[in-house]
């Protein structure tokens, strides 16, 4: 396409396909992480352990590939990183050695983030153009796409195998982001070759750690990880469901995150940001902790309603920590004055350092005590996010971070 055919309402739409592509694509492996788990004959804390490996990649990643956008420019990092990533997951669903997984991963969990800061950038721009603020709608088109995967898994675990399951969907997006990604490419973030963010030494000497924002995502972020990691092994293991019905917690919470997403402005035009931040992780901290202290007091004799109990929590939990984690990424910026990509990639490395660290928490405290009680971790941090969320009306975040 020529580039003055590509209006920003046509970018807004092909980012929105993007960002539903992204959920769906590097979300499909997670509701098999059971199969993935006895293909490899893990234990609880070594596949924790391993599957938290994916950060160190994503360490990298985040560490550089900010600078790299800035100055190649967004379409060669989205196209690179698109191929890489799914060459990565083709591997990943079609292995059964931990030693040729684990490199593997980190090589995933580099491509991962890699799209993710160059995405994020060229969404940013494109809000710029658009003069109202997009992140927060297309961070729920994101989870719209992670829930459909999720979906899609549920109705197919013990239909078909994970392997055929994961290679089709791998292909399919695969040639989709490549569709899409040629759309964008006569306006996608020039290179700024001139600039020196790409030094070495402005790397390092760039990076700044903001206390608010590194500890009201880590706390934002926590249960989402933790769903994502571990809710279908805890339906299935813990509470001994069979079947795709292991699946409807992390579906109930990655929907209630779209609602969230989507509808928080009929929120916000009642009260501060800060303030519906408070709100909604005090009340999904507080469900999702009965939720598991439920399964922990009556798994054993009433599992059925057990698991109804830990469902209900996890929606609630998705429904009030939806909004917390974009809009900590829109104070970021902010409160910045880097490009957009370098400040998506400082705190996305910060944040990996801390997740990466929380998942080996998780991972062992399984271990060594049992699932449950792991759990309960992300909903305390849930709990603790009130400690960070003034630095939500920072600058031009006040209003930018929930509106669409």
């Amino acid at each position: 396409m020529k580039k003055e055919e590509i209006t920003p309402e046509i970018e807004y739409k092909t980012l929105i396909k993007l960002f539903f592509l992204f959920g769906f694509g590097i979300m499909s492996w997670i509701p098999r992480f059971p199969d993935f788990k006895d293909r490899l004959g893990l234990t609880n804390g070594q596949f924790g352990s391993i599957i938290s490996l994916g950060n160190v990649g994503g360490f990298i990643s985040l560490l550089t590939v900010g600078h790299i956008v800035h100055k190649l420019g967004s379409y060669k990092v989205l196209m690179a990183s698109t191929c890489s990533l799914y060459f990565g997951f083709f591997l990943l669903a079609n292995i059964s050695s931990s030693l040729i997984f684990i490199p593997v991963l980190i090589s995933v969990g580099y491509s991962i983030s890699a799209f993710h800061i160059a995405v994020n950038s060229q969404a940013f721009d494109s809000q710029t153009r658009l003069t109202k603020p997009i992140i927060v709608k297309l961070h729920g088109i994101w989870t719209m796409g992670a829930v459909s995967t999720g979906l899609l898994s549920g109705f197919l675990i013990g239909r078909v195998s994970a392997s055929v399951q994961l290679n089709v969907v791998y292909l399919l997006v695969l040639l989709l982001n490549i569709k899409y990604i040629n759309k964008l490419r006569s306006i996608a973030l020039p290179p700024q070759i001139e600039d020196d963010h790409y030094s070495v030494k402005r790397m390092i000497t760039s990076i700044q750690f903001d206390g608010l924002i590194a500890g009201g995502m880590i706390c934002a972020i926590s249960l989402e990880i933790a769903m994502g990691d571990w809710s279908n092994i805890f339906a299935r293991e813990y509470l001994g469901i069979k079947g795709g019905l292991i699946t409807l917690p992390y579906i109930l919470f990655m929907s209630a995150m779209i609602a969230g997403r989507l509808g928080i402005s009929r929120i916000i035009v009642r009260m501060p940001i800060n303030r519906a931040a408070n709100i909604g992780a005090i009340t999904g901290g507080t469900f999702f902790l009965i939720g598991v202290t439920a399964s922990i007091l009556f798994g054993d004799t009433h599992k059925y309603w057990a698991f109804g109990l830990f469902s209900l929590g996890c929606f609630v939990a998705g429904l009030g920590t939806s909004f917390i984690t974009p809009s900590f990424f829109n104070a970021a910026s902010a409160r910045s004055s880097l490009p957009s990509s370098v400040v998506i990639g400082q705190v996305g490395l910060i944040n990996n350092f801390l997740i990466f660290g929380g998942k080996w928490v998780i991972a062992w405290t399984a271990q060594f005590t049992s699932l449950a009680v792991a759990l309960l971790i992300p909903a305390l941090l849930a709990l603790s996010l009130p400690l960070f969320t003034k630095a939500l009306l920072s600058g031009n975040s006040k209003g930018e971070a929930v509106k669409h």
